[in-house]
């Protein structure tokens, strides 16, 4: 299945691989060994200390997100690697089951200095040792620039997987940057601005053949006003939303799989596509609809080495508000890009990466990508393309899962980016 997606802060994103990193790599050795547990927690802390440090300015240009996204999901999922936990289930019949926490101190640009904490609990629900491991997770974290964040978020795998439910929530206030509406945007225009918000996803999802799952997905959005400049793109381009206001929207999640590994295949197909109508009569502020597609095909070139391939679309209709429109850049599509650097109703982008295993544990990629957005589908123009080009390094956590650390270099107008994240960009 597809990890679905982030919420706004930039920032505030970079951590939430920080954290995957902290406590899959604690839980890493805690099944090589039970007395390993302070171990794992001491260096996951000290790794979670040292990566935030990669986020940088270059040449005057802000630091890049590491997660990209659409500004309307949660920036924090902590999901644990479908990998058995043998050494946890000390009788068979008992449920699989693990508990973390651990406090954690960041350090970035945007952020000053903050201070948190996350639990975290893993098991696997109805007995079933076959399926994977399940997840449920809350954080809390605080800066001294009076940034709060509180999220709570959970994956549930069902018995041999036949229905899988997701859930995501947060409430966050984080500072932003806006360049206006469309594809053309100069950069000299970067404006800062912030804003509270608070946001509901569950989903569920119902297998219907082999690789097929169909599902319903169901959203709610409260924004506080956008804190701005008077005066500046927010009213001269008199942006909805700009007030604040709620969103509320249901819609059917249509999702085939045949990857054979979640987190790096080497052969395989992925299709993602997910509609959600916002009504009135479901408590919605803006009358508008959401249309996102994602589309992922794997090729195995030799034992060592893959060429990965990804096209996503997205279609805004109606009025949407600014929080719900279609945002090109970040760390997982236009690397390089700040994220959300181009804005408008409409997106499509498109990526390649070539990924060899070096030795050991060290792999690297070269990657490419292009795309655009649009006010309308129609106005995607043949010379409005945006191109962004780098390379990586990788080291494998897991070779069982082929659960990989990544660290790329993005490089695009304008800017030029380090990303420290945990998984592949896609």
């Amino acid at each position: 299945m597809s990890h679905i997606g982030m919420v706004i802060p930039k920032s505030a994103t970079s951590l939430l691989f920080e954290l995957h990193f902290a406590l899959i790599f604690a839980l890493y050795l805690t099944e090589r060994h039970y007395y390993y547990m302070r171990a794992g927690l001491i260096i996951a802390f000290l790794i979670l200390l040292t990566s935030s440090l990669f986020a940088q300015h270059i040449h005057g240009v802000p630091a890049v997100d590491t997660v990209a996204g659409k500004k309307d999901l949660v920036p924090f999922s902590i999901t644990l690697p479908p990998r058995p936990m043998p050494r946890i289930i000390i009788k068979p019949k008992e449920k699989a089951k693990n508990v973390l926490a651990f406090p954690f101190v960041v350090h970035s640009l945007e952020t000053n200095w903050g201070f948190g904490g996350i639990a975290a609990r893993f098991f696997k629900p109805m007995k079933d040792t076959s399926v994977r491991t399940s997840d449920v997770n809350i954080l809390g974290l605080y800066t001294l620039r009076r940034q709060l964040i509180l999220v709570a978020s959970s994956t549930i795998f069902f018995a041999k997987e036949d229905q899988l439910a997701r859930f995501q929530a947060s409430y966050s206030y984080y500072p932003d940057d806006f360049w206006g509406l469309g594809n053309h945007t100069p950069y000299a225009n970067e404006e800062g601005f912030s804003q509270k918000q608070y946001f509901i996803n569950p989903q569920f999802l119902q297998r219907i053949r082999k690789k097929l799952y169909f599902g319903v997905t169901y959203e709610f959005q409260h924004t506080g006003p956008i804190s701005y400049t008077p005066g500046g793109l927010f009213d001269q381009e008199n942006i909805t939303g700009r007030y604040g206001g709620n969103t509320s929207g249901i819609g059917p999640i249509l999702s085939w799989d045949t990857r054979n590994s979640a987190y790096s295949p080497d052969h395989g197909f992925f299709a993602e596509l997910t509609y959600v109508w916002f009504p009135t009569f479901l408590g919605s502020d803006f009358k508008f609809r959401v249309f996102n597609a994602d589309i992922r095909k794997f090729i195995k070139l030799s034992s060592k080495s893959v060429l990965a391939l990804q096209g996503i679309a997205g279609l805004t209709l109606g009025n949407s508000p600014f929080r719900k429109l279609e945002e090109l850049g970040g760390a997982d599509m236009m690397r390089g890009y700040y994220g959300g650097r181009f804005t408008d109703k409409c997106l499509q982008a498109y990526q390649a990466e070539y990924r060899r295993l070096l030795f050991w544990r060290i792999g690297m990629v070269a990657f490419a990508s292009t795309g655009e957005v649009a006010h309308m589908p129609g106005q995607f123009e043949l010379n409005g393309w945006h191109y962004a080009y780098g390379g990586g390094v990788r080291f494998m956590l897991s070779k069982e899962e082929k659960l990989n650390l990544r660290l790329d270099y993005g490089v695009a107008r304008h800017s030029n980016a380090f990303t420290v994240q945990l998984r592949e960009a896609f």
